[in-house]
């Protein structure tokens, strides 16, 4: 369903991720995109129905687990450039606070339960996940290369 997008192959390949040089950077990002496929998967349940307490409640904990997650990887991440000088890691920095902020305000629009965050959730993840990594994340691929990091 999704995997690396291999160097040697072409900008066309229908591979989701591009592979960013940092083993345990990749993995984190297969992990956010199984969580965006999660996601998915109850919003498509929900795509003819109102949301039970159940769903909820399945919405909550799957929302505070990719919140938490993403914390994690972002801190890393960062952690990551700041310890070998990234240049860009201002700017980096930026998006991933940005981002947190459209999360936060996804999560409280969950909290309010306000059903449109259905559409909104999935799209917001799927966005980031794909630009992010592909042409944000994939732009340090060759600055940790060069500092020996894999």
């Amino acid at each position: 369903m999704f995997g690396f997008k291999s160097s040697a192959s072409k900008d066309t390949s229908h591979c989701l991720l591009k592979e960013v040089g940092i083993a345990e950077i990749n993995k984190q990002h297969l992990r956010l995109a199984s969580y965006a496929v999660e996601f998915s998967l109850i919003v498509d349940e929900l795509s003819d129905r109102e949301p039970t307490n159940q769903d909820w409640r399945r919405i909550d904990a799957l929302l505070s687990k990719i919140m938490r997650y993403v914390a994690k990887h972002f801190s890393e991440e960062e952690a990551l450039m700041r310890e070998h000088g990234y240049p860009d890691y201002a700017a980096h920095k930026k998006l991933h606070d940005k981002f947190t902020a459209e999360m936060l305000k996804m999560q409280s629009e969950i909290n309010n339960r306000n059903i449109k965050f259905k559409k909104k959730m999935s799209s917001l993840l799927w966005d980031w996940l794909y630009h992010h990594i592909n042409e944000i994340d994939y732009k340090y691929r060759e600055f940790f290369l060069g500092k020996g990091l894999s």
